[in-house]
């Protein structure tokens, strides 16, 4: 049996509050809560239960002043919800079914219609920051509203667990492969005979291993998987082996398979978010550059597994390495901005941050800061990602002030990165900007480039990073087609890395040692910096250019 929508008191203050019983008699019910709460409480009950069952009653049938005939209509009207079965209440239902008038009004520029919209705002912003994006709503009402569909969604606030991983022996993710057991690499023929120092007794396991050791999020960390998924999946499927049972043959037919992925139907696709039912590794044939990098990650996989005792051997040792494509060095240095492009990148950034208003302004504002930060400092972005205001040092040296962020780089090495003077006096104006605070007085956990969303949301991933710095390339493209078509050609090709490529390439222009630019970028060996110095091309292009 449903139990009535009102208790019996609650029931006794309606009827006297619709006779017009004077609100200090109605204290008596109301315990140490004020009369015209309770009353409004219980009316926002009856209103909504009302519209739940699609009572054609209007909107003025449960007000105070009505006539005898009205008091006794609306006593009616009562008792018939009172007795009435309610619907059982469902996340797909309208929000409107179960929030008062008022606090859909506060919801409304959120444009919420469902209580699945709701929760899904909830749960992408936590508790102490789903509200705070919009307007006119405080954390006061934002609680109210929690309270009243926790009322009847008991389990709204909790998150929903994620959604169990299938695992399959098919074209999956590496996360949700199943290996086979005949394959699974356990009796790999190219297995150690000595116990592996990790503790891995397959070959996914031993993937895994190598993984660990990467930085979680990083452009790292997905690169290299995707490489080891490519040959997991490959080993499997295509050649019937286990990964530790490849030999040097193999790898030669996997060096051709990366050039040529056959049958295409069944490895090559769209690009797609990982899990989606029609994800594929590739997304056309490997460039010859592209399969260079994959040899060089699966090199450093095979010899780490060689390293820790799991493999006898690296088969990828007694193949030929690939030649880099068209002599090009593998840093990637031509794809970089000239010294005038860049400035028409950020003369098209000042102007989107100075036009804008409202949350438009602040969205350009912040890629502005995320675009000039990656520039400046050459950093990658997964130290970008990761850097905090509590990482920013201001030095007094010899009557000069110097301003330096601390990086946590590859290898979780950190370096001293400097900053511009001009690049600092950018970070401080558009901090408080965005936040509301100053770099100047700084809780450590405060991430460099903040969340639009609140303070409590999370960081901004590399990913996320760099999709903002992808958007704004091709927004800036369309801007410059006109006049400057050679940039915005450009810019279409680009991505992030290229204003860490344009660090390096305008830092020799400028003369700087380079010393001091491979201390900057973070390169083990100042041989992969002195592949940002093209004066000797330079050079030769000028000698030959006017005497032919």
């Amino acid at each position: 049996m449903t139990s009535p929508l009102l208790d019996s008191n609650e029931l006794t203050l309606i009827r006297y509050w619709l006779n017009g019983i004077p609100m200090d008699t109605l204290a008596d019910f109301c315990g140490d809560d004020k009369p015209t709460d309770v009353i409004a409480e219980l009316r926002a009950r009856l209103l909504l239960k009302s519209r739940r069952l699609h009572m054609d009653w209007g909107v003025n049938w449960l007000e105070r002043n009505t006539s005898g005939d009205g008091i006794g209509l609306a006593l009616n009207r009562v008792g018939q919800l009172q007795l009435a079965e309610d619907i059982p209440s469902e996340l797909s239902q309208p929000l409107a079914y179960w929030l008062a008038d008022g606090l859909l009004e506060k919801l409304a520029p959120a444009k919420l219609a469902l209580v699945s919209e709701w929760q899904a705002l909830y749960h992408t912003h936590g508790s102490h920051g789903w509200w705070q994006e919009i307007p006119g709503l405080g954390a006061v009402t934002a609680k109210a509203i929690e309270q009243q569909l926790v009322r009847h969604f008991p389990d709204a606030l909790t998150k929903p667990a994620p959604p169990l991983v299938v695992l399959q022996t098919d074209v999956v993710p590496l996360d949700q492969f199943l290996l086979p057991d005949p394959l699974n690499g356990a009796d790999g023929s190219n297995r150690s005979p000595n116990q592996p120092f990790i503790p891995a007794s397959d070959d996914y396991q031993a993937i895994s291993c190598w993984l660990a050791r990467l930085e979680p999020g990083s452009h790292t960390l997905r690169s290299y998987q995707r490489e080891a998924e490519r040959l997991l999946l490959w080993a499997v499927l295509a050649q019937q082996k286990a990964l530790s049972s490849l030999n040097m043959v193999d790898m030669a037919a996997f060096r051709a398979f990366l050039a040529d992925p056959q049958p295409a139907a069944l490895w090559i696709g769209p690009p797609q978010k990982r899990g989606q039912a029609n994800w594929k590794p590739f997304t056309g044939p490997l460039s010859q550059r592209s399969r260079r990098f994959s040899e060089t990650v699966l090199n450093g996989l095979f010899n780490f597994l060689v390293a820790q005792r799991y493999l006898m051997h690296n088969p990828l040792q007694a193949l030929a390495k690939l030649k880099a494509p068209n002599g090009h060095s593998h840093i990637g240095t031509h794809r970089s901005f000239t010294e005038d492009q860049w400035w028409q990148i950020s003369a098209f950034l000042d102007r989107q941050a100075g036009e804008g208003c409202g949350e438009v302004r602040q969205k350009w504002l912040r890629t502005r800061l995320i675009v000039q930060l990656a520039y400046g400092t050459g950093m990658r972005l997964h130290e970008l990602a990761q850097a905090t205001l509590g990482d920013l040092e201001v030095r007094q040296r010899k009557g000069k002030t110097q301003y330096w962020l601390s990086v946590l780089g590859k290898g979780h090495k950190i370096r001293e990165v400097p900053l511009p003077l001009s690049l600092y006096l950018l970070l401080a104006e558009t901090y408080p900007l965005l936040t509301g605070r100053q770099i100047n007085r700084p809780t450590d956990g405060h991430p460099l480039i903040p969340p639009l969303r609140g303070p409590d949301s999370k960081p901004l991933t590399p990913l996320a990073l760099h999709k903002v710095i992808k958007e704004a390339f091709s927004l800036a493209a369309k801007d410059l087609q006109d006049e400057h078509p050679e940039t915005a050609e450009k810019l279409q090709a680009a991505s992030a890395h290229w204003l860490r490529h344009t660090h390096g390439s305008l830092a020799v222009d400028r003369n700087i040692p380079l010393p001091m630019i491979r201390d900057n970028l973070g390169h083990s060996n100042i041989a992969t910096t002195s592949h940002y110095v093209h004066a000797d091309d330079d050079a030769r292009h000028d000698a030959f250019a006017d005497s032919f």
